[in-house]
């Protein structure tokens, strides 16, 4: 008789927890109206040139006519890492986030790749959703960290199929810079018989705690990082040996570089006068954990380069 008695008031209880978890999906509802956001995200298999990939895709309710927008993740985490920002952007437009070979549910090279790889695995993933056929022949793409420069590289090899490009976090780096991040990152990892290498790998996974992350949600980035172990490090060497500063003059999209007060700010505007065409904004206000603690602010900036100078 009394689980009876408090039943409604546990139901009230779980109700208000779910409208309190994510304070930027729920405004983002209201400035866009609830009935365009996406409630689901779908998850897929395509083939692809190493084996099986992996992607996330959230559709508006009703069809548009903006082109998709491509995401590509840092490393070692997944598509996952976007969850929330997927269903911001995803109340106008489709959102495809893919797995790079060998994280999260993605196959892996058998061989040390490369961010040409990479790129072309992405391209791979598109043409087997038929994104070209179906939304015409372009998209937009954004890349964060290692995902900036497999962005970058996709719209250098294929650039009437990438229209812009959002890049928040540029790991440029040339010369003997290169080299010396190449040493410090691109390091085979090992496995401790005491599980010490497991505390290195939840302190990154949980650096933005400090600054408000929940723990679940840190806990979900240190279980993505723990599907590419020991083998993360391959996408390090795919980073510092890509000579970015020889590939991205060759880009004639438009671009927005974002950085922030945590990592990579020096390297992002750095690389700032190789493009040919960009613009860079600054948030002082995000350090860590942006996707997760500022999305509303990032999807809003992104929808407004992305919308630039098109019909409504």
């Amino acid at each position: 008789m009394r689980l009876l008695q408090i039943l409604p008031y546990l139901h009230a209880v779980i109700i208000a927890l779910f409208a309190c978890a994510s304070p930027a999906l729920a405004s983002e509802k209201a400035r866009n109206g609830s009935h365009n956001m996406p409630e689901t995200i779908e998850r897929d298999f395509v083939d692809g040139p190493f084996g099986q990939i992996h992607v996330r895709i959230a559709r508006p309710a009703t069809r548009s006519s903006r082109p998709p927008l491509i995401l590509f993740h840092p490393v070692p985490y997944s598509g996952d890492y976007f969850h929330s920002f997927m269903r911001l952007m995803a109340h106008d437009r489709m959102v495809i986030a893919i797995d790079t070979p060998g994280y999260g549910d993605s196959a892996a090279p058998g061989e040390l790749p490369t961010i040409q790889d990479y790129a072309k695995s992405a391209s791979a993933a598109l043409d087997a959703l038929g994104i070209r056929g179906e939304r015409g022949s372009s998209v937009d793409v954004l890349g964060y960290h290692t995902g900036s420069l497999i962005a970058i590289e996709l719209a250098v090899q294929q650039p009437k199929l990438v229209r812009r490009l959002v890049l928040p976090g540029l790991p440029f780096y040339a010369g003997e810079e290169r080299e010396k991040a190449y040493k410090r990152n691109a390091v085979p990892e090992t496995i401790n018989d005491d599980g010490s290498h497991l505390k290195s790998k939840w302190e990154f996974s949980s650096i933005a705690v400090p600054s408000g992350l929940p723990l679940a949600r840190a806990q979900d980035h240190f279980n993505d990082s723990m599907q590419c172990y020991p083998n993360c490090w391959k996408a390090y060497h795919a980073v510092f040996s890509y000579e970015s500063d020889k590939r991205i003059p060759l880009l004639s999209q438009p671009v927005m570089l974002i950085t922030v007060a945590g990592s990579l700010k020096a390297e992002t505007e750095a690389a700032r006068p190789l493009f040919g065409n960009a613009k860079i904004i600054h948030f002082a206000d995000i350090a860590y954990g942006g996707f997760d603690l500022h999305t509303g602010k990032l999807a809003q900036t992104t929808r407004a380069f992305l919308d630039e100078n098109d019909p409504e």
